[in-house]
């Protein structure tokens, strides 16, 4: 077993350095988010010393790919902009505030910072500075609707519990994960598969103005089963970020009567459904009783209440960067207040926007929200850019997965695993370096001053040359 394990390490060494060299870097990041959500340590894990996996190794492989690359001059890294800067801000003060907690957490800070920031930042260095055309646009679309085909199938077949035909075989063993009885996917949680499920089923729409118009009919009969799919998550936010983005992209791609017939028929029929099963909803049968769904939702009131109470105390600083969970518990004796506070005692946080505010007080959450703030801004400048049209296409999409990201962290601290961070800063990465790309120079003319000359004299021009 061990020659075995030799020769695959030495072909693996092998064809590694071939694709380090001349391998397409936006083909691994694509491969590493597959990686990441599907073939993590669930699927496979070994020991070499310290453990290792695919996602992991995937990992080490593109970092690597672009250094080389880099080196050898097929990558230019672009200069930075507004976004840029927050971003290093909030993992400088990241950084900085976890060197002043318990040495008790110290695992588990390095773990969340890893997990939640640092990898997702690599992957977002690594798409922000690669060059795109329309084909590797295309490219990403079609990977996007490949990969959602999958996810799609797995919920639907999550959804009617037909487990025996699911791949990786552990999605259907009911005690790894959470959610089991959901569409829960590879991720085996229904809030990071319905993020993937949701950008994937966008993709779907925004590969139709890529593709011929033959094609078309296959990507629309298509669309259903994305929906039925989100419909098994049985999970609120996911509904809420995939219909939401949903309806952010047709009004984007959409025009004239078309829009306006479209969009007002889903809103329409969304509110009254809202409406009409308003307590069906709210008391919706999961994994668990009807009761355990209602108490589910109390419980966003209790975190709520002890997040502002933990919040009013160290405002500028916060509690320490994933100290909620521990600190909150001196705050769980408070009876004036008509909740059950104790309800939430064993739990991490259930809103990353608050988790980050008293984590890091307000000297995280500004540049936390700026961040967002700045990409979609960014991503609605390149949604309505004119030339290249092409370009348009990753702007929409990024937009769509901002609203899902968003529906998520209302209602669940995204940030403990990679998986989810990693789809949002790859498609945020995409989305800045191709505005960047196409961004229009404005060439400043050197200020010119001429001599009043005599009549019949060459007029002699001044200018300042720059080196």
């Amino acid at each position: 077993m061990t020659a075995i394990y030799a020769i695959l390490a030495i072909a693996g060494f092998l064809w590694g350095t071939i694709w380090m060299i001349r391998g397409s870097l936006l083909h691994g990041c694509m491969a590493l988010l597959i990686c990441t959500s599907t073939f993590g340590v669930l699927f496979f894990e070994f020991n070499a010393g310290i453990n290792l996996s695919i996602d992991r190794l995937a990992l080490v492989g593109l970092i690597g790919a672009f250094l080389v690359q880099w080196k050898l001059g097929k990558v230019t890294l672009r200069s930075w902009v507004t976004v840029d800067y927050v971003i290093a801000a909030l993992m400088a003060i990241i950084f900085i505030n976890s060197c002043f907690v318990s040495w008790s957490d110290e695992s588990h800070v390095i773990q969340h910072f890893l997990n939640g920031y640092l990898i997702p930042l690599t992957m977002y260095v690594i798409a922000r500075n690669l060059d795109y055309t329309e084909r590797s646009v295309r490219q990403i679309l079609v990977f996007f609707v490949l990969f959602g085909v999958y996810l799609a199938g797995t919920g639907v077949l999550e959804g009617v519990g037909q487990y025996s035909f699911l791949f990786p075989r552990y999605i259907a063993d009911p005690k790894i994960g959470l959610h089991f009885g959901r569409a829960r996917g590879p991720m085996v949680q229904s809030i990071s598969y319905g993020v993937y499920l949701s950008t994937c089923m966008l993709a779907v729409w925004i590969l139709r103005d890529h593709i011929s118009a033959k094609w078309r009919p296959l990507l629309y009969a298509m669309l259903p089963v994305f929906l039925a799919a989100v419909f098994f998550t049985k999970t609120r936010t996911v509904w809420l970020g995939a219909g939401g983005s949903l309806l952010v992209v047709l009004w984007l791609t959409l025009q004239g009567r078309a829009r306006t017939l479209v969009i007002g028929s889903l809103f329409a029929v969304a509110l009254l459904g809202g409406l009409t099963k308003l307590d069906g909803i709210i008391g919706l049968k999961r994994e668990g009783s009807v009761q355990d769904t209602r108490r589910s939702v109390s419980m966003r009131a209790s975190f709520a209440y002890v997040s502002w109470k933990m919040f009013l105390d160290k405002p500028i600083f916060g509690h320490g960067f994933t100290q909620f969970k521990g600190a909150k518990l001196d705050y769980l004796g408070d009876r004036s207040v008509d909740l059950v506070l104790e309800s939430i005692r064993d739990y991490d946080h259930h809103n990353t926007f608050l988790s980050v505010l008293v984590d890091l007080g307000i000297i995280g959450f500004i540049p936390f929200m700026a961040i967002y703030f700045y990409w979609a801004r960014d991503a609605w400048i390149l949604a309505h850019r004119a030339e290249p049209p092409w370009a348009r296409s990753i702007g929409v999409l990024f937009l769509g997965v901002i609203v899902i990201s968003w529906m998520q962290m209302f209602g669940h601290e995204i940030t403990y695993t990679p998986i989810d961070h990693l789809l949002i800063f790859c498609v945020a990465g995409m989305a800045i370096g191709i505005k960047q790309q196409f961004e229009p120079v404005v060439a400043i003319a050197p200020p010119v001053s001429t001599v009043t000359a005599r009549p019949g004299a060459k007029p002699i021009v001044m200018e300042r040359r720059t080196t």
